[in-house]
């Protein structure tokens, strides 16, 4: 594996060109701002908290700044989508610190992962692949397959990978699974920054967890993230928290 990982950190620029947008009211965005700078340290660093704290915004705007699509895909993909028309302004007062010259890597999002299959089955895409064979087709696979066919495809090796929430439409041995494939990649070379709420893909050796609340970000443990707790939480009496959640 490589010394050197591609993306060193993040942070916004010192002369903001929207100071008063409302992505710069979010607390993952004020505290990136008075911190100054986020380290990406590992091969793998979790973007974890609750829903709406800014996790995806943040993996957004950071993968549109390294000039990944803006509805996912490989980075030298010729005909990506700049844009969607729904992005932040963050991406506008972003930096990134790179190592090196970023040359591989593929930006995965669950919300348009079906818009990228359907691109990537395209004629083009489907000539030129490395893996896959030209006459397998992407959408015939389910949802949880066909993230597994774009890791087999994209994401080798040597490069920079985001993923925004990959357990979507995964079961549980199959978010083990990837954890697997992540492993694999990692000792190729590879460097993942992924938003996630599973606590099995935020269990990778050695990973760096920013928990992002209404506190900001802070750096903390597998056991101490709130997708932790919670589930440890109902398998040490999932009966007694239905019936508390019931009200009975």
């Amino acid at each position: 594996m490589r010394s050197t990982l591609p993306l060193r950190a993040i942070r916004l620029r010192h002369v903001l060109r929207e100071p008063s947008s409302w992505v710069h009211q979010m607390p993952v965005v004020a505290d990136l701002r008075e911190r100054g700078r986020l380290e990406f340290p590992s091969p793998v660093t979790v973007l974890s908290g609750e829903n709406g704290v800014g996790k995806s915004t943040l993996l957004e705007a950071l993968a549109l700044k390294l000039g990944f699509g803006a509805t996912g895909g490989r980075l030298d993909d010729p005909f990506k989508q700049a844009s969607t028309g729904t992005e932040s302004p963050l991406v506008h007062d972003l930096v990134a610190d790179l190592s090196q010259p970023l040359l591989r890597g593929y930006f995965l999002r669950a919300e348009s992962h079906l818009t990228q299959v359907l691109h990537n089955q395209s004629p083009m895409e489907t000539a030129g692949r490395n893996r896959l064979e030209a006459d397998w087709d992407i959408t015939a696979r389910s949802h949880g397959e066909s993230i597994f066919d774009i890791f087999h495809e994209y994401i080798d090796g040597a490069g920079l990978y985001l993923l925004d929430e990959p357990e979507a439409g995964l079961s549980t041995i199959r978010q083990m699974a990837l954890l697997g494939q992540i492993a694999e990649e990692v000792r190729q070379g590879a460097q993942f920054v992924i938003a996630t709420h599973s606590p099995i893909l935020m269990a990778f050796p050695g990973t760096t967890i920013y928990e992002i609340g209404e506190h900001g970000i802070c750096t903390t443990a597998l056991e101490q993230t709130e997708a932790f707790t919670a589930l440890a939480e109902f398998f040490a009496d999932p009966h007694g928290t239905v019936d508390f959640l019931l009200g009975e």
